[in-house]
């Protein structure tokens, strides 16, 4: 059994579609939360529509998307809780897929399967291409690029949840947020079978994580960069693993170091330099050459940049 919790807030234009595909899952043992965070659109009326028992809708003023998924949490008792977004899709093998993997890595308390973007109309696919299931190195995957889920993905023991708390009202990433304190918890599990259509450019808060959100502020500390660093910074002096422990500190660098590339990019030299004082490590990748660009004096900096961005155009 899972219980599937979806936030709505003025999705009236795709939580028909949303729903759809979660009737249309082939693994049928499931209950759907759907909170409604105080939306001024038809949405909640669309969702009346459905009439299966296995569909709850529950209102409330709203609070962010956070505090709506906490609701929908507390409203089941399935010791698994799969996410599911208002504008996303899963394919018909989702749940299948995340079972498979719960009954496959039986230690993990949160695991995954892959996504696609996507933006329009879809027509979710009956049976997945198949992928590898894996043991992931949660920190370590992260600091490397790897997109392992977004949050339409990812399934949670309700039992560890109770331990590391619920999501924390943050202003933004407060999946990811959670991701990392259960990553600090216990083992995670991924697949690489793509089972969800994550949709792009709706003005979601995912969507601004993957896709790479913008903050107007430049922040100088490193608990200001992400939301996941002040939970890691508390944690780390509890951890004695050493390999844990370089990964983590990989996992808050490659955050620093996604902010360092952008700074170089746009031609803020000397933000670039304040960045880099951050780092517990080395820069790696494309923020190690960012870090050599911010050593050149800024005029130079600037040109290489230029000269770089102008090659790659051609």
């Amino acid at each position: 059994m899972f219980d599937i919790v979806t936030p709505l807030y003025n999705k009236e234009e795709f939580i028909e579609a949303t729903i759809r595909s979660v009737l249309a899952q082939s693994f049928a043992e499931w209950r759907l939360f759907i909170v409604d965070d105080g939306s001024a659109d038809r949405g909640p009326e669309l969702v009346r529509r459905f009439q299966d028992p296995r569909i709850s809708l529950i209102e409330q003023t709203n609070r962010g998307v956070g505090p709506a998924r906490n609701t929908g949490i507390h409203a089941g008792s399935a010791e698994w809780i799969a996410f599911l977004d208002a504008d996303d899709v899963w394919n018909a093998d989702h749940l299948e897929e995340l079972d498979a993997l719960r009954r496959s890595f039986q230690d993990a308390l949160l695991i995954g399967c892959a996504f696609r973007r996507f933006s329009g109309a879809i027509t979710p696919v009956t049976h997945s291409a198949t992928g590898q299931r894996r043991f992931s190195r949660y920190f370590a995957d992260c600091a490397r690029g790897a997109e392992l889920l977004v949050t339409s993905s990812a399934a949670v023991r309700r039992s560890t949840l109770a331990e590391v708390g619920d999501f924390k009202p943050l202003p933004g990433n407060e999946d990811v947020e959670l991701w990392a304190r259960l990553a600090l918890h216990g083992p995670v599990a991924v697949t690489s079978r793509q089972t969800v259509n994550y949709r792009v450019d709706t003005g979601g808060i995912t969507d601004a994580g993957v896709t790479g959100h913008r903050p107007a502020s430049k922040p100088t500390r490193r608990e200001d960069l992400s939301s996941t660093i002040p939970t890691l910074e508390g944690a780390l002096p509890g951890i004695t693993d050493p390999v844990l422990r370089e990964d983590i500190i990989a996992y808050m660098d490659s955050r620093i170091g996604v902010r360092l590339v952008r700074a170089v990019l746009e031609g803020d030299i000397a933000y670039a330099r304040q960045l880099r004082g951050l780092y517990r490590g080395k820069p790696t990748g494309k923020a190690a050459l960012g870090a050599a660009l911010a050593r050149l004096p800024s005029p130079l900096a600037r040109a290489a940049v230029a000269i770089g961005q102008l090659i790659r155009r051609r």
